[in-house]
């Protein structure tokens, strides 16, 4: 049996299996489709890109002629290969996620898990280390400002971002990282300092972030599950994380704050390229950087850091030739 993140189920009777990879093999217009195909399992603005994924990847097969269902590995890499002149990472990204699911969910061989697309996607990621840029470096001093401003509101809202803020530049968390934070990653010392345990890393927090964090942990009376959640409109703090795009919101919310020009706007990955600069700033090497930012390779913050030499030379270890470019 196929089984899949969320619990997905591959379908198992052979009637309904090929109804639906008929199905899938057309264009469609509503997401019922993905919501019978899925269990009901995903939101559904994930649905609705799911479903613009997929259509775009039957456009790409029917105009080449290829076959949708089941894809092959060729197929799947000419598709990114058109897409990634028009499209950034992330969307690549969705695509073969996308893919993916579809294949899997009608049990069929994954394309998308083949070494070739990997290779093709690692190749994209380094293509496109420019998409990266626009990523404004979230700095200590801006924390300072932004601690000035709210460091006594009482506002529910206020408390939580600046506990976000603080622990997500001083962690240099990855968007992932924060929203999947848990109540048992935590500990506090006998003067009140708080330690992140993150897989085999313990990441200590200064008494700034340890006491905006036990400032919202007290308020939002938060003795289990995770620690950064939603909030409604009427202030009542939910159970559920914060996905990305809210994360993004709270970010976003600090370049406003700060009164910053229009231009200028922190997103989730602000707080690590900032904490990267302010690092570097202090003295610490590309590798003591990476090891802080637990990035598995030096190119990305070498990048943030302005060194661009270390960046390229280590992006070079992923360009030699493939079979399939000759």
């Amino acid at each position: 049996m196929v089984m899949m993140k969320k619990g997905i189920q591959a379908i198992k009777d052979t009637r309904q299996l090929k109804s639906s990879r008929s199905e899938f093999s057309v264009i469609m217009d509503s997401i019922e489709l993905w919501q019978s195909l899925t269990h009901q399992k995903y939101a559904k603005n994930t649905l609705l890109a799911f479903k613009n994924d997929w259509n775009n990847f039957i456009l790409y097969c029917e105009s080449h002629k290829r076959t949708v269902l089941p894809a092959s590995v060729d197929t799947v890499h000419g598709f990114i290969e058109l897409m990634a002149k028009k499209r950034k990472l992330a969307s690549l990204k969705r695509y073969i996620v996308t893919i993916g699911l579809v294949h899997r969910c009608h049990a069929l061989p994954d394309p998308c898990a083949h070494t070739e697309i990997r290779l093709v996607m690692r190749k994209q990621r380094i293509d496109k280390y420019d998409d990266y840029n626009n990523a404004r470096a979230f700095r200590d001093d801006h924390r300072q400002q932004l601690l000035t401003l709210f460091e006594t509101s009482p506002k529910v809202k206020d408390i939580r971002d600046m506990a976000i803020w603080s622990v997500a530049f001083e962690a240099m968390l990855k968007r992932s990282e924060l929203s999947d934070l848990t109540v048992d990653k935590l500990e506090t010392d006998s003067e009140g300092l708080i330690y992140i345990t993150l897989g085999d890393r313990v990441i200590p927090l200064s008494a700034i972030a340890s006491n905006a964090l036990q400032r919202w942990i007290t308020i939002g009376i938060i003795d289990i599950g995770y620690i950064f959640r939603r909030i409604d409109r009427h202030s009542n703090i939910g159970v559920l994380p914060l996905d990305h795009s809210s994360i993004y919101r709270v970010f976003r919310r600090a370049s406003e704050e700060l009164g910053l020009p229009a231009n200028v706007i922190f997103s989730g990955q602000s707080p690590r390229v900032g904490a990267a600069k302010d690092l570097s700033d202090a003295g610490l090497s590309i590798s003591e950087i990476q090891s802080h930012g637990r990035w598995k390779s030096p190119a990305m913050p070498a990048q943030y850091v302005g060194n661009t030499e270390k960046r390229d030379q280590e992006m070079a270890k992923f360009l030699k030739d493939k079979p399939w470019e000759n």
